[in-house]
């Protein structure tokens, strides 16, 4: 057990080596999966244009949103995700688990959005 400072403060604990890598790496992840969305939203447009012809029965405005979802949320999840993860390691706490969950659900945000663009068109 250590013992308090003179101010009565814990002391810090020693930084986390694994900790801090494992963070490093998983936020080099999220930023390479934010790319990878990104490029991929933008051959979503075509599928707007589909859309856009009368002789197609689908629903643009779905399509649009669903467009929207995947490209704008993972950037924002990464965004949110990696600027926590960066808090928590210079705090010296446990922070990979934030970089894990936000690549996970920037997955999600991307297939949801996917799939809300394929119940949009026709079959």
């Amino acid at each position: 057990m250590t013992e308090p400072d003179y101010y009565g403060a814990e002391p810090k604990q020693p930084p986390r080596t694994w900790d801090f890598l494992l963070t490093s790496a998983l936020i080099v992840f999220m930023l390479v999966l934010v790319v990878v969305f990104a490029v991929s939203s933008l051959g979503f447009g075509f599928l707007n244009q589909e859309c856009a012809s009368a002789a197609t029965a689908c629903s643009p405005d779905r399509v649009a949103l669903g467009q929207q979802i995947c490209t704008y949320a993972p950037g924002a999840i990464a965004l949110v995700a990696i600027v926590w993860s960066l808090i928590r390691v210079f705090r010296r706490r446990i922070a990979f688990w934030l970089a894990g969950l936000g690549a996970i659900l920037m997955v999600c945000a991307f297939l949801g959005g996917k799939l809300l663009m394929d119940s949009g068109l026709p079959a």
